[in-house]
């Protein structure tokens, strides 16, 4: 016979499954893990953006440009804080990673 406690069977806790991470959580995975191409084309697409939005005249289309260079902004800050922390340092007082 098993041993029993208030809570039922004495044992090992039983182990939950791992939660899928949330929208936020894959979103910011997402960004950290943007590649320099990719920000070359969202710089090059609100380049081109830029261009036409001032001659249309069209509040759609500057709406699009904000939006787009909004998105580029986020990304271009991402990729530099993702090269400024992967960078190797030098010196004395280098980070030790694990390997």
């Amino acid at each position: 016979m098993e041993p029993m406690n208030d809570a039922g069977p004495a044992g090992p806790p039983a182990v939950e499954a791992p939660r899928e991470p949330g929208m936020a959580r894959r979103a910011l995975t997402a960004l950290y893990e943007i590649r320099i191409h990719t920000v070359f084309v969202l710089v090059a697409a609100s380049l081109g953006l830029g261009l036409c939005a001032p001659q249309i005249e069209t509040e759609w289309v500057v709406a699009i440009f904000a939006g787009f260079w909004a998105i580029t902004v986020v990304a271009m800050i991402a990729l530099a804080a993702r090269m400024l922390e992967e960078r190797p340092a030098r010196g004395r007082h280098r980070r030790v990673t694990q390997s």
